[in-house]
Order: C-alpha cells, then structure tokens, then sequence
C-alpha cells in the first residue's frame, strides 16, 4: 500500500512538472524539464542539516544556469550550499546572490510574495510586455526578472518594477535573442 502511494505521489509530481513547461519559453521542453529537476534538488537541500534553517533560498534554472537568491546564515554557509549546487548533473554555472543574514521570517516572505504579486499585476497589464515571457521573484524586496525578452521588453519590464511601492532593487536577469 505504501508503494502504491509513493508511486502515485511521485507520478503526480512528475505531471505537474510537466504541466509546468511554458510554451513560450525558447528551451526545448526537455531543458524545461532538466532545470526543474534542478530547482526541486536544491530545494530538497536547503531542507536538509546543514542548511536547515540556516538557509533560505529560492533557485532558479534556466539551461543549467542557476540564480540563487534569499539568505544564507553566514558567509560559509552561502559557500558551502554554492559548492554542492554546482555538483549537481547539468548545472553549468551558479550565480550566488543570497543575502548574508538570518533567513527571512514568515512576515517579510510574506511582504516578498505580495511585491511579486504586484510586479507580475503591472507587467502583464503592460501593452508593451503582451509577447513577453517574464518571471518574477522577489527576496529581500529585491525583485529579480528572469525570462526571454528583446532589450527594451527588459528595460520596459525593470522599469515598471522599480516604480511598485517596496521594491529596494530590481535585478535583471534575461535572456536576449542574438542580434
């Protein structure tokens, strides 16, 4: 029985990941496919002893690359969670911007969450940005934009960003199409 429930849970999972590709999104779905897996194997690490509670953090995977962002304890933690994510199969390059700091409280996620709410509110009603496949995440009230977007959809994009009420930073972290 316990099996059988296993199973179910990780045949569900394994649809939802695939329910979550973008079709919009340049990579091959397979790609799509290999950077989620990285993103829910680094969440299962920050889970674990000795991040636990020590670390924050959200990753996101885009080809292999992977953007770090939340709050690591201290400096040798933040290191130490780099160096295993870099051992993972297919990631190519990590870029480490946890804030050195205790991990976030529920509150201030909370506050994180409801930035992100209003950032993606104000990209998606931009006429500008209709055909642009952005990604918003917020740590720190800093917001980073991720996605495949010309260089004006990314400064349109940075812009609306840095003009939402609590927003301290904007990071952009896009991808552009070859000239």
């Amino acid at each position: 029985m316990k099996r059988r429930l296993l199973f179910i849970a990780c045949l569900s999972l394994a649809l939802q990941a695939c329910a979550l590709t973008n079709p919009a999104d340049t990579r091959t779905t397979t790609q799509q496919w290999y950077d989620q897996q990285i993103e829910m194997e680094i969440g299962g690490l920050v889970n674990k002893p000795p991040f636990r509670e020590q670390v924050r953090a959200n990753a996101i995977a885009v080809d292999g690359k992977v953007l770090l962002i939340g709050q690591a304890a201290d400096q040798a933690t933040s290191q130490q969670l780099e160096s295993k994510v870099r051992e993972f199969k297919r990631v190519k390059t990590v870029f480490n911007q946890l804030q050195i700091r205790p991990p976030a409280a529920l509150s201030e996620v909370s506050q994180d969450s409801w930035l992100t709410t209003k950032v993606k509110t104000q990209l998606i009603g931009s006429k500008k940005l209709r055909d642009a496949t952005i990604q918003v995440y917020t740590a720190g009230q800093e917001v980073y934009l991720l996605g495949y977007v010309t260089p004006e959809q990314g400064n349109v994009a940075a812009e609306i960003a840095r003009n939402i009420s609590g927003v301290k930073k904007v990071v952009k972290v896009f991808e552009y199409p070859p000239q």
